[in-house]
């Protein structure tokens, strides 16, 4: 099972690395690099979901950084208002659960 995206019951989504395309503060020099581990962003902190400048489905976030991501738009959406509903989505077992963090 790949998944990109997943939101838990506290209200904080989970980003897989390999869908981030930029991590990165705007007029800033350089970017944040994520390692290889899963990004976890807590709902509360973004500020919306758009598109960026390049097209890119982006989480506009309230510290000024924004994250750019290669999902569909659709995908993001549901996994934001999951998020903010408290809702675990998509939901799994423990072991599934385990590997991907």
């Amino acid at each position: 099972m790949n998944i990109k995206l997943r939101s838990t019951s506290d209200g904080l989504i989970y980003i897989k690395q390999s869908v981030i395309i930029n991590l990165k503060r705007p007029n800033s020099l350089e970017g944040a690099k994520a390692l290889g581990k899963p990004i976890i962003v807590n709902v509360n902190h973004i500020n919306f979901l758009s598109h960026n400048i390049d097209g890119n489905v982006t989480f506009f976030m309230t510290n000024g950084f924004e994250i750019s991501m290669n999902v569909f738009y659709d995908e993001a959406e549901e996994i934001l208002n999951n998020a903010k509903a408290g809702l675990a989505f998509p939901t799994f077992s423990n072991d599934i659960q385990e590997k991907l963090i």
